[in-house]
């Protein structure tokens, strides 16, 4: 577990929170935490930590990497990943639908263990996102390259049902409950149509797959 923070420190240590000043590793921590409050395991921590080093950092070279350090490790952060390109070597994602309609896919087909920690990282991310929304509304949306709210509920939404009945019921509950605060947030405020959008994009998404 040292070595993958270590490498998680390396491949992130200059980021920040989308619009803050907060230090990327906060979320790598609260996601290992969440991990472990949850019945995960070290690797499964060391693949918490590492999660998002091979989107934003590395690639498929920092696989590698990380294979080269435990490949379990290496196998649960790739299908973490919705992306293997090098973006710091000026490779480009694919765009935003795109990938989020693969992850969701992928999904489908993970298995208990890959399940686990993408629940506590999107179960993190939700919370942020809807902490941020209060402190600072609609403007919150400036900060993704992905603007629009409904796209977001429609994921978060989406990620809710995939977790449905395959990870453990606290942790479900708690990720459900937070989602539907942030629905509720956008039909009181930029979004009042968004369970209309969410569901026109639900149908969107099952054309794509």
């Amino acid at each position: 577990m040292r070595q993958a923070w270590e490498l998680a420190i390396e491949a992130h240590r200059d980021d920040v929170r989308k619009g803050t000043a907060i230090p990327y590793v906060s979320h790598l921590w609260s996601v290992a935490a969440l991990v472990l409050e949850h019945g995960g395991d070290d690797t499964q921590v060391a693949a918490a930590l590492l999660h998002d080093s091979v989107e934003d950092a590395g690639g498929t070279e920092m696989l590698e990497r990380i294979a080269a350090l435990n490949p379990e490790v290496a196998d649960l952060v790739e299908h973490l990943s919705d992306s293997v390109v090098d973006t710091t070597k000026g490779e480009q994602k694919a765009d935003w639908w795109t990938r989020k309609v693969g992850y969701l896919r992928s999904l489908e087909e993970a298995d208990e263990r890959v399940l686990l920690v993408s629940a506590c990282d999107k179960l993190h991310n939700a919370r942020c996102i809807l902490a941020d929304h209060r402190a600072v509304g609609p403007e919150l949306w400036t900060r993704f390259n992905q603007q629009h709210p409904t796209k977001h509920a429609w994921y978060y939404d989406s990620l809710v049902r995939s977790f449905g009945g395959r990870v453990p019921p606290a942790l479900e509950d708690e990720l459900r409950r937070t989602v539907d605060s942030l629905l509720d947030r956008l039909r009181s405020g930029e979004a009042p149509d968004v369970d209309a959008g969410v569901a026109r994009l639900r149908a969107e998404a099952r054309k794509s797959a």
